[in-house]
């Protein structure tokens, strides 16, 4: 197979990001036209309305993924999406 017949996984670290921001980057993700992809959204415990963000984008679209952990910092949940990835390939997006 090649990289165009294989899904790819994006995660996303949310931690403290402005609400327009964080919007702006999942919808451009969305936007994609490659469409094999799953994105898991890490709330590392942020404080804001960013978790409830990303419960909204798993709500409207099955690609996007939520895990919600306690703020480890932004290592630790790249690490926990890569934990939960299935794609072929990984890419990390920050949030802002």
């Amino acid at each position: 197979m090649n990289a165009m017949t294989e899904k790819i996984s994006i995660i996303v670290p949310v931690y403290k990001v402005e609400r327009s921001l964080l919007c702006a980057a999942l919808d451009s993700i969305r936007a994609q036209s490659y469409t094999d992809w799953e994105c898991i959204l890490v709330d590392d415990g942020t404080p804001d309305d960013g978790g409830a963000v990303c419960d909204d984008y798993a709500a409207q679209d099955a690609r996007f993924r939520v895990i919600h952990t306690e703020n480890q910092g932004v290592s630790a949940a790249r690490n926990t999406g890569l934990a939960a990835a299935t794609g072929a390939y990984v890419t990390f997006v920050d949030s802002d």
